[in-house]
């Protein structure tokens, strides 16, 4: 059995379009692009009670980490943390829903432990990326390596050949 290079497990939120992508980030800061939804992968939170929409994120993006493993394993890598990169705080959902399922990740996950960050100023234009931590850690070699990674993976959201995607499930 071949060793597996431990990575990165990297979800990109889109709170704009609202639909996740799942990356893996090697130790030299090189993002391999894995699997993501078409637009509108999270609008059944719209309208629904903070509970609500906290229940539904905690399920669908269990699934993500589940096919995000899966995706890494057959690549001859393994998730050695997981991070959450959110371009900005959930649109048109509760207030308070990012940070209660960042929290709930970084609670209940703890090996590989989880990050949650959201990105100051979100993903648009040339300027550095900031993150902000909302929950959860990062040693700083590791956000040096998501930080390197992060640009290119962003700039690859929109092309269709480098990622698989997912079918999006029909609202409950």
């Amino acid at each position: 059995m071949t060793d597996k290079e431990p990575v990165l497990l990297t979800v990109l939120i889109e709170s704009v379009t609202r639909r996740w992508s799942v990356a893996g980030v090697t130790p030299d800061g090189r993002g391999v692009p894995l699997m993501c939804t078409e637009p509108g992968d999270f609008d059944a939170v719209v309208g629904q009670t903070l509970d609500e929409q906290a229940s539904y994120l905690r399920h669908r993006l269990s699934g993500v980490l589940q096919r995000g493993c899966d995706r890494l394993w057959g690549r001859q890598m393994k998730p050695r943390h997981i991070v959450f990169v959110a371009d900005e705080p959930l649109r048109r959902s509760h207030p308070d829903l990012t940070q209660r399922v960042a929290d709930h990740f970084v609670e209940w996950m703890t090996s590989p432990p989880v990050a949650f960050f959201v990105c100051t100023g979100g993903w648009s234009g040339d300027a550095e990326l900031t993150l902000d931590a909302v929950a959860g850690e990062l040693d700083p070699s590791d956000q040096d390596c998501l930080t390197t990674a992060l640009p290119t993976l962003i700039k690859k959201l929109d092309d269709r050949q480098a990622w698989e995607f997912a079918a999006s499930k029909p609202p409950a």
